[in-house]
């Protein structure tokens, strides 16, 4: 998790808005609590260890509050009141939402989508849900994500929403390669601007597919962008 991820949240979230056409978007947030309390902790020599034979310690509890409330009353009263709807889709494995489900289908006025939220593999739905579902997606495509992402810069308002380095695949690589490109270029949005371009081509180099902003998530593809922005430099450094 990033050391800046409430700051990285709040640009997403300015980002949504300022894409949404004709305010089409709503944020309904929860909020998460934090409290003191005490636990058995898991035994590092013998981690089948039995709880109540382990060490009893302090710890913090980190709890997400209301999320899934507003989620269940939310898309209920959209149901109700909004005779436009023709399906609502949800977007958990989380089994406290099984009732909601089942109250919507019952209504039966619209259908009822699930997709399970992971990527890496294939994951059976929860019974209770996929039960109250018309339909269910197991999981949710690499290619499908991609073409789902923002710009990385949203304008709007007096100051743009801006992708955070964070959220690239490789955000140490990416650091290197604007550090790379700082030698050369007067700020970071020149930076970026290389990045959002196709660059120099270098005969010891592989050709690049895409733009090199596009080759940031893999290790192997921002390794090739940081050697073009290396040949870069020492190119521009070679043409003064």
């Amino acid at each position: 998790m990033s050391t800046d991820s409430l700051n990285d949240q709040q640009a997403y979230h300015r980002a949504l808005n300022f894409n949404s056409e004709n305010n089409q978007l709503e944020i309904i947030k929860g909020y998460y609590a934090i409290n003191a309390t005490r636990a058995f902790k898991i035994d590092a020599d013998e981690p089948n260890k039995p709880p109540n034979e382990c060490e009893y310690v302090d710890i913090w509890k980190l709890e997400e509050k209301q999320t899934d409330v507003n989620i269940a009353v939310e898309s209920l009263y959209d149901v109700l009141t909004d005779d436009t709807i023709e399906q609502v889709v949800f977007v958990t494995n989380y089994t406290d939402l099984a009732s909601v489900l089942e109250k919507i289908r019952s209504l039966n006025k619209v259908k009822v989508g699930l997709v399970i939220p992971t990527t890496d593999s294939i994951r059976n739905p929860n019974e209770k849900l996929d039960k109250f579902a018309n339909w269910t997606r197991k999981n949710i495509l690499i290619d499908e994500l991609k073409l789902s992402q923002l710009p990385r810069v949203v304008q709007g308002g007096r100051k743009p929403a801006v992708k955070p380095i964070g959220w690239f695949g490789q955000p140490a690589i990416v650091e290197q390669i604007i550090e790379t490109l700082l030698q050369v270029e007067r700020n970071r949005s020149k930076c970026w601007r290389w990045l959002e371009t196709a660059p120099p081509s270098f005969e010891d180099l592989p050709v690049l597919t895409e733009l090199p902003i596009a080759l940031l998530n893999s290790e192997e593809t921002s390794n090739i962008v940081l050697q073009y922005a290396k040949k870069y430099v020492d190119f521009r450094k070679n043409e003064e």
